[in-house]
């Protein structure tokens, strides 16, 4: 697990994508590497951010300082990213869901804009305010059964690429959805 972990910290970043490629190969205990898949978040390299989600998702690791780097990736400029964090709110539990949506609608995630003009700082955080708000809208709704397709009518305003992505992935949102049902069927009454 050494060699891993000092890919993913390296200072180059071929070798960090490299190490973000291994996690799934590895699949090194989620606990033990809660601090290094943080900083996979923060990397300028999409392809480790993209990893990140994919860890995060397959290894069910959740931390307020994990919901913080995913309200980032859900506003990520590169819509593999974003798709994938939507993808990953489909699928998480209703705690963890529920937990994210309110850090992602009180603003984690945004950037700090430091413009000499402050309507051009307000107008780049209502932008991020109302992206944010569509991912958390596009993934409840995907949560309540809702298709891609009938998202994507109502939605002009996002990216066709998100549609299509999670379009890719309808049986294991359907999967996801299936599972949670038999979840809540299964807990007992009040």
């Amino acid at each position: 697990m050494e060699p891993l972990i000092d890919l993913l910290q390296s200072e180059k970043s071929g070798e960090r994508e490299r190490g973000a490629w291994y996690l799934d190969e590895a699949h090194p205990p989620a606990d033990r590497m809660a601090d290094v898949i943080i900083k996979l978040a923060d990397d300028p390299v999409s392809n480790c951010r993209w990893r990140f989600v994919a860890y995060v998702t397959n290894s069910r690791l959740y931390s307020d300082a994990i919901a913080d780097r995913l309200a980032a990736c859900l506003l990520d400029l590169d819509l593999y990213v974003r798709a994938k964090t939507i993808f990953w709110a489909v699928v998480a539990n209703d705690k963890k869901f529920a937990h994210f949506s309110e850090a992602v609608l009180t603003g984690a995630g945004t950037m700090l804009y430091k413009f000499r003009n402050p309507e051009s700082a307000g107008f780049w955080r209502d932008s991020e305010r109302k992206r944010a708000a569509r991912g958390i809208e596009i993934a409840q709704r995907l949560r309540a059964g809702e298709s891609v397709t009938s998202i994507r009518e109502s939605m002009p305003e996002e990216d066709s690429f998100s549609f299509d992505w999670l379009a890719s992935l309808s049986h294991a949102i359907k999967r996801a959805l299936e599972r949670r049902a038999a979840i809540a069927g299964a807990a007992p009454g009040p």
